[in-house]
């Protein structure tokens, strides 16, 4: 066997989130092996920020960290996500949701949607089936997922997320890695040299410098410094799949409520976004270029706000990428966040891409070689992560039940077949294949599904076995536990100003 020669030194190229999230994270992990890490960030590229909501896998993230979570709320300028509130999705004035975490448990080892169905075809049950979960009524009653003390059946299985300010995040993630020895450079690539093999041998920036090392990390953004003008990786375009291609965001005055949920509103070409943080509201509008202009989001994005004159210096318009690399990693070098792939933050999972795909990076960690097969391996693994999540956005879509131009076209784009065939299995049985379900597990789907109003025609048949009144008094004491679980816990807005509270 031919011996092995040990990764020695790392170069990620960008900062902002998915710059930072990665020298941390591998600064964390590889210590104990000696490598060397170096950051080169632009001194002229900022943080784009539109990812300030989160999902549970973020929890991961910290505690492998060893981040104390009460410092990141503080740091961060972070609040508590408990799931997010769709509202005029299915018309005006009607809301669903999708909670995290189970909804309400499982019965014999199946998802209490079944028996929720059953009830609801036989006329027994006029409750959504979210009104089971504990995370929805913390929700709608604005409370905390925790006590001051940190305990509650919401903490202890991690089924929560945050709202945080991604610029403060990654701020706090740079003193962390620079303080454990990560090298940080501010510089812009200006050439990338490749070797015989095609992999990177060094890159040149405009400060003179030539740097090499083993492995090449590109967080360059959408300008795919490294993959995409280094290496000329394909870009597999979305946008006729999802349609939205725009963004344009307007920080706003702090929402006293501070709600644990992320807002996501129905709009004319799109949707709009509010997220509570700690000092600030985070909204922006979400829309397709096709059906309005920047000028046009802009009005309606202040309308709906109920700004009465224009804030131009606060808003910015964003344009996004929607779609993914063919490969993230490509010989030496791995994409990672926008420099990999895009897709809308209807579902707050750009943080996460970039958290997986570090994850994924240690699962299949290379020596010098970057054997094919490791590569290989993530490529497939980050491929079907980037499918589902189109999927789950797209699904969203096909459900709405608006009229407008925009809302018409965005149900009537073909589907992948992927999508086509989750679809026929659900309305046949309900069943929620869990091959494809490696993010959004089955209670994601049915929140989804049976919130938009689509039901399937029947529950699957372990559903129609138990005693039917025994059925209904599973279904009548988990909403009462719920219920007693979320009296002691306190307002959200209280615990976060606890949070925040002047130090003595």
């Amino acid at each position: 066997m031919s011996r092995t020669e040990p990764l020695g030194s790392i170069i990620i190229v960008g900062g902002g989130t998915a710059g930072w999230m990665t020298a941390a994270y591998l600064g964390r992990r590889l210590g104990p092996l000696g490598c060397s890490i170096t950051l080169v960030e632009s001194a002229s590229t900022g943080t784009i920020g539109v990812g300030e909501a989160t999902i549970p896998s973020l929890v991961r993230y910290l505690r492998t960290l060893g981040l104390p979570q009460d410092e990141f709320l503080v740091r961060c300028s972070a609040t508590y996500k408990l799931g997010i509130r769709f509202s005029d999705w299915i018309g005006d004035g009607q809301d669903y949701w999708h909670p995290f975490g189970l909804c309400g448990g499982r019965i014999d080892n199946i998802d209490l949607f079944h028996f929720w169905l059953r009830r609801r075809l036989a006329g027994d049950e006029t409750s959504d089936y979210a009104h089971y979960s504990l995370q929805a009524l913390l929700c709608r009653e604005a409370k905390a997922p925790r006590s001051v003390s940190g305990g509650s059946p919401v903490m202890d299985s991690g089924s929560y997320a945050f709202h945080l300010d991604a610029s403060a995040f990654a701020a706090y993630l740079r003193e962390r890695s620079v303080a454990s020895g990560v090298e940080h450079l501010f510089d812009d690539v200006t050439n990338v040299l490749r070797d015989e093999n095609g992999h990177i041998s060094a890159i040149e920036t405009v400060g003179g410098r030539s740097l090499a090392a083993d492995l090449y990390i590109d967080c360059s953004g959408f300008a795919g410094a490294l993959i995409g003008k280094g290496l000329d990786e394909p870009w597999i375009d979305w946008s006729d799949t999802l349609l939205c291609d725009r963004a344009v965001t307007l920080p706003l005055p702090r929402d006293e409520e501070m709600a644990p949920f992320t807002r996501s509103t129905a709009l004319s070409a799109g949707w709009m976004w509010q997220i509570p943080l700690s000092h600030r509201t985070g909204a922006g509008y979400v829309y397709s270029s096709r059906h309005a202009s920047p000028e046009q989001a802009a009005d309606e994005l202040m309308s709906r706000v109920k700004l009465k004159r224009p804030r131009a210096a606060d808003m910015r318009h964003l344009k996004m990428r929607i779609g993914r690399r063919r490969r993230f990693w490509v010989g030496n070098c791995i994409a990672v966040g926008l420099a990999g792939g895009f897709v809308e933050p209807l579902e707050s999972t750009g943080i996460h891409f970039i958290q997986a795909g570090m994850e994924f990076l240690m699962e299949f960690f290379p020596d010098r070689r970057c054997d094919r097969a490791l590569r290989d391996a993530y490529n497939r693994e980050m491929a079907a992560l980037y499918d589902e999540v189109r999927d789950f956005i797209l699904l969203h879509y096909v459900l709405a039940r608006r009229e407008e131009s925009f809302w018409r076209d965005a149900r009537a784009v073909p589907l992948p077949p992927s999508l086509e065939k989750a679809i026929a299995l659900y309305d046949e049985a309900g069943v929620i294949d869990p091959r494809s379900t490696s993010l959004f597990g089955e209670p994601s789907r049915h929140f989804i599904f049976s919130g938009s109003g689509r039901l399937p025609r029947r529950p699957e048949v372990r559903a129609m076995l138990p005693d039917a009144n025994e059925v209904g008094e599973i279904l009548r004491r988990i909403r009462d536990q719920n219920e007693r679980a979320a009296d002691e816990l306190p307002l959200h807005r209280a615990l976060v100003g606890w949070l925040h509270r002047p130090p003595l």
